[in-house]
């Protein structure tokens, strides 16, 4: 697969899915836009879930998120945890959209400070929370990167509310399952009203401090999470691990 290809699927996935009408009808749609809608339709859906992920998700029961589309904007500030250089100042261009059972699709576009997508993150969440699916391009790819995928799941909750968990088994597309399995973890603090992180944004918030864990039980990162009571899904406010420390803020938000 060619670099360009890839940086035109990339391209065009972020523009199909933070569009404002369909791919299939927006004015002046390549074959490249439609490419990168069919790549997110056949493997970022809940018929591209591995066979016992799927069932889990089907027992739980999980209702739809309320919405069609949100899409944002965020800010972010990079900063090394030894602090030996300067703080990077990057952009994000997000949307988040509704896949059913309880799954959003996730797509996120990387800017630098002199605006040029450096990487494009496509993921199947629950509600934002974590990636039951998760595949990172990065502009100088020459090749698309295997999807990191969910294989089994040991533990589901789904309640905002206490601590709750997403224990799992997961493997590389084409690839072996980890034998030990990922974690994420997460505690509720502080709710407040959801217009202090952006004006745009109605109804409540409630901070969750999550944690990740990986095959080895090392904990990879720390994450502050605003999930957002009115749209049913989770937002990143700031990730932690040994290397770095990223915040940020949102910028503008819609809700369809």
């Amino acid at each position: 697969m060619s670099m360009a290809w890839t940086k035109r699927l990339a391209a065009s996935t972020v523009m199909a899915l933070l569009a404002g009408t369909p791919v299939a009808y927006a004015q002046g749609a390549t074959q490249g836009s439609d490419a990168g809608s069919t790549y997110l339709a056949q493997h970022f859906s809940f018929d591209a879930l591995n066979p016992d992920v799927k069932d889990a998700i089907t027992r739980a029961n999980l209702a739809p998120v309320p919405f069609a589309k949100v899409t944002l904007h965020t800010r972010e500030v990079v900063t090394s945890s030894d602090q030996t250089q300067q703080p990077s100042h990057y952009t994000t261009a997000m949307s988040l959209e509704n896949a059913g059972h309880g799954l959003v699709r996730r797509v996120a576009a990387v800017q630098d400070s002199n605006g040029n997508t450096i990487a494009t993150r496509l993921d199947l969440t629950y509600r934002g929370y974590f990636s039951f699916l998760t595949q990172g391009i990065s502009a100088r790819a020459n090749s698309l990167p295997p999807v990191q995928e969910a294989r089994k799941v040991l533990r589901l909750d789904t309640a905002t509310g206490g601590h709750f968990a997403f224990v799992y088994l997961y493997g590389s597309t084409g690839g072996q399952t980890f034998q030990d399995p990922g974690q994420f973890l997460c505690d509720s603090g502080k709710r407040y009203s959801a217009s202090q992180l952006n004006a745009a944004i109605e109804g409540q918030a409630t901070e969750l401090d999550c944690r990740m864990i990986d095959t080895n039980g090392i904990e990879t990162d720390k994450l502050t999470l605003a999930y957002l009571e009115k749209y049913d899904v989770a937002v990143t406010l700031r990730t932690h691990n040994v290397q770095r420390t990223v915040e940020s803020t949102i910028q503008d938000f819609s809700a369809h």
